[in-house]
């Protein structure tokens, strides 16, 4: 059982099976909200639980990372990217935003404890996610399956295969800022003065949007499993069907 020691459990609908194989991966997601609160009700309605939601106060742990979240988007007859060994992460904020500095200290103290769990690199295997452009969808992302089914690392939602959303919009030192900022066992940054750290912390804990952000109402909708929920057996630890 992998459950994260500094996490919050908050179980709403479940996995959606066993991982299938391949390198674990670490996915990030937007919300597209400014409340945990609210995306857990779309999650419960649309059946699209990741394994994490995280805010500036709390990191909540919905499912297991030994099993497989609901959070992408999987048409009938495409690859199974929810199983793909894929760690899903719900970032509370919107991909044509900046994010707050508190929830970003969570997200990255998180990661590092995935990467050390599950053997997870520390690099962005497609680049880091494209920037939003005027608070809106940039465009040019890199969905690349064999990249995808044979590397491990960080991937954002923009960048898995069969999925058409952009989050999570990171600029560079949010992107750096996730990969490479540490912390001591009581969640302590360690590591501040770093080059790739530092920026992100120099910034308002609380940036102001430009524009107002492009917001993606789909989001939990357009994500989950087919109907048959690929003829898993009801047996299936904590699969809810």
């Amino acid at each position: 059982m992998a459950k994260c020691p500094f996490a919050k459990s908050h179980p709403i609908t479940g996995p959606s099976g066993r991982h299938l194989g391949g390198p674990y991966k670490i996915v990030h997601h937007t919300t597209e909200g400014s409340s945990a609160t609210g995306a857990f009700g779309a999650y419960k309605a649309n059946r699209s639980d990741p394994h994490f939601t995280v805010d500036g106060t709390t990191i909540y742990q919905h499912i297991d990372t030994d099993v497989a979240a609901r959070a992408l988007r999987h048409p009938r007859g495409t690859p199974e990217t929810n199983r793909d060994s894929a760690v899903q992460i719900e970032v509370v904020g919107f991909a044509g935003a900046p994010k707050r500095t508190a929830t970003l200290k969570n997200v990255a103290r998180l990661c590092r404890w995935l990467e050390k769990t599950h053997g997870i690199p520390q690099v962005w295997p497609a680049g880091p996610p494209n920037p939003a452009v005027g608070g809106r969808d940039p465009g040019g992302h890199r969905r690349d399956c064999d990249l995808w089914g044979n590397q491990g690392g960080h991937f954002g939602h923009s960048q898995v295969p069969d999925n058409n959303h952009w989050d999570p919009g990171y600029s560079k030192a949010e992107a750096d800022y996730v990969l490479f900022a540490t912390f001591d066992a009581d969640g302590a940054p360690t590591n501040r003065t770093d080059p790739r750290v530092a920026p992100l912390l120099a910034r308002a804990a609380v940036p102001a949007a430009e524009v107002a952000p492009e917001v993606m109402e789909d989001h939990a909708v357009d994500a989950g499993e087919p109907d048959d929920d690929h003829g898993e057996p009801d047996s299936v630890e904590g699969v809810h069907r």
